[in-house]
């Protein structure tokens, strides 16, 4: 017996809940983290879903890493629009759910939250997705070398925050 589709796309109903169950904890600490904003987040996880379904399968790509290449494309979206200037964006760091941080986990967190937005989303795919600095470049759509120096700037201003600054 074959599947039902839902339209657009050619994903199952089954196909997408799988999808949801498997990733949206992932995209939303992403996001959250990203633009420290938990109702945008959840906005962007609803709408990379919706992607999902409309775009109807993954042919080149794994389904993890265009899940979060979409997400992160309309973090970076919603971080360049008017209204990211006119709301108050910064989350609490007690709103931003890590599993039973530590204190030290805590003030890096909260020093993640003040970097540039760039930097911001490299070192959260980096350090707490687990991404290549290559499979970061292809999520965020620049060079790996672009990755790597704004990793090391984010490594740099952490480090001098860290030490007192």
């Amino acid at each position: 017996m074959q599947k039902e589709t839902l339209v657009p796309g050619s994903i199952s109903e089954e196909e997408l809940i799988r999808l949801v169950d498997t990733y949206s904890g992932i995209l939303l600490g992403l996001c959250r983290l990203t633009l420290g904003d938990t109702a945008m987040a959840q906005d962007i996880v609803q709408e990379t879903f919706l992607k999902a379904w409309k775009k109807g399968g993954f042919r080149q790509e794994s389904e993890k890493a265009w899940l979060i290449k979409v997400a992160m494309n309309l973090c970076h979206d919603y971080h360049r629009s008017r209204w990211w200037k006119h709301i108050d964006h910064g989350a609490s760091i007690d709103e931003i759910q890590i599993a039973e941080p530590d204190p030290a986990d805590r003030e890096i967190l909260a020093l993640v939250k003040d970097l540039p937005f760039r930097e911001r989303q490299i070192v959260i795919l980096h350090f707490w997705n687990r991404m290549t600095l290559n499979d970061i470049a292809q999520t965020l759509g620049v060079s790996q070398s672009s990755v790597f120096r704004g990793l090391e700037k984010a490594k740099k201003r952490l480090k001098i925050e860290l030490e007192g600054g």
